[in-house]
């Protein structure tokens, strides 16, 4: 049987030397790496606790501690990081992401077992959990699910767990402004060009 292509996170940082990946990309993924060092301020260390758990539920085995997946959550949850997808009527993600953590906390999320854990978030997947007005418990699986899956390969030890290895464009790679995105979008000719 071959050997794994990245087997390791030494591995990860010596390809990434040798690609030559720009000294400040480095130092940001070195950064992620201490993600949940400083706990969870934003979110208060109750649904911080309560988005680790989450965490762990959803992504187990992860080689990204669940802690770590907890800070990004708490550094993101505010920030829109893809698509904007909000619903009429649905409270804005902002107040939705901390009101289900909220909900879960009250129903004593962290102290139950892994069934009953499984569970209280298969039924907010389903949309079946009720959280006051404007709460749609499936709008907030789907955001949390959607954040920590960001915060999990956006770590470098969630990229080696996934076999990526990580950026490997040398230095003066040309990124696409807003107006190079707009002018695609708008299917301008070369559109399909990288």
């Amino acid at each position: 049987m071959p050997e794994p292509r990245y087997p390791t996170l030494d591995e990860f940082w010596k390809r990434l030397a040798i690609r030559r990946t720009e000294p400040d990309l480095r130092a940001e993924l070195a950064e992620r790496m201490r993600r949940g060092e400083g706990g969870t301020p934003r979110l208060g260390e109750t649904r911080g606790a309560v988005a680790a758990a989450v965490a762990a539920r959803l992504l187990p085995g992860s080689a990204v501690p669940a802690d770590a997946l907890a800070a990004f959550l708490d550094a993101s949850f505010d920030r829109q990081l893809g698509r904007g997808d909000e619903q009429v009527g649905v409270l804005p993600t902002p107040e939705l992401i901390p009101a289900g953590l909220d909900l879960l906390a009250e129903r004593n999320f962290t102290a139950l077992g892994e069934e009953e854990q499984d569970d209280l978030l298969a039924r907010a997947e389903r949309g079946e959990l009720e959280g006051g007005e404007r709460f749609d418990s499936a709008a907030w699986f789907k955001r949390i699910r959607g954040k920590l899956l960001l915060g999990y390969g956006s770590d470098p030890r969630g990229m080696v767990q996934m076999g990526y290895p990580g950026p490997s464009y040398d230095a003066g790679h040309i990124w696409l402004d807003r107006g190079e995105v707009a002018a695609r979008a708008r299917r301008k000719p070369g559109y399909l060009r990288l």
